[in-house]
C-alpha cells in the first residue's frame, strides 16, 4: 500500500513539476526536490538512530531538517540580494523530505519482514515445537532445504 502511495505521489510531484514550464524553474524545483530527498534523509535516519526507531521521530527528522533546509536556503537568497521570497523553492524541498520519510519508512520499520506479509508465521513460533537439524537433512537429503523443514515438520508432529 507505501509503495503505490509512493508512486503516486512521485507521479503528481513530477507531472506538477513538469507543468511549471521548461527552463530554470523546472531545473530549479527539480535540484531543490533532489536536495529535500537527500536532507531528509540524513535527517530521518539520524533521528531513526537517535531515538531508537520511533516513527513519529524518524518522519519529523526528514521533514524538519528538509523544511529547515529550505527555510535557510530562501533566508541566505534574501541576505544576498534577491528579489523575491520564493514559496516554491521552500515547497519542493520539504517535498522532497516527505519523499525520503516514507522511503526511511519503508525500510527501516522493523515490524515488517517477509515473514508477516506471506501470513506464515514467525520462525521462532516454530522453533519451540520443532527440531530443526537443517545440516542432516539438507546435507543428505534432497539438497532443498524447503523439503528439508517439511520433512522435520512431518516427522515431529507427525503426519
Amino acid at each position: 500500500m507505501k509503495i503505490n502511495i509512493l508512486f503516486i505521489g512521485l507521479l503528481l510531484t513530477c507531472s506538477f513539476i513538469r507543468g511549471q514550464g521548461q527552463g530554470e524553474a523546472t531545473s530549479n524545483a527539480v535540484k531543490h526536490l533532489g536536495a529535500g530527498v537527500a536532507i531528509g534523509a540524513v535527517g530521518g535516519y539520524a533521528a531513526h538512530k537517535i531515538f531508537n526507531g520511533n516513527r513519529a521521530w524518524t518522519w519529523a527528522g526528514a521533514v524538519g531538517s528538509s523544511l529547515a533546509a529550505g527555510l535557510a536556503k530562501e533566508t541566505y537568497d534574501q541576505s544576498r540580494g534577491a528579489a523575491v521570497w520564493e514559496n516554491d523553492d521552500i515547497i519542493y524541498t520539504a517535498i522532497g523530505g516527505v519523499i525520503s520519510g516514507l522511503v526511511l519508512d519503508m525500510f527501516l520499520d522493523s515490524r515488517r519482514s517477509s515473514v508477516k506479509r506471506c501470513g506464515c508465521p514467525p520462525l521462532a513460533v516454530h522453533m519451540n515445537r520443532v527440531d530443526f537439524n537443517f545440516v542432516g537433512d539438507f546435507e543428505t537429503g534432497s539438497g532443498d532445504i524447503a523439503s528439508a523443514i517439511q520433512a522435520n515438520h512431518f516427522i515431529n508432529n507427525g503426519l
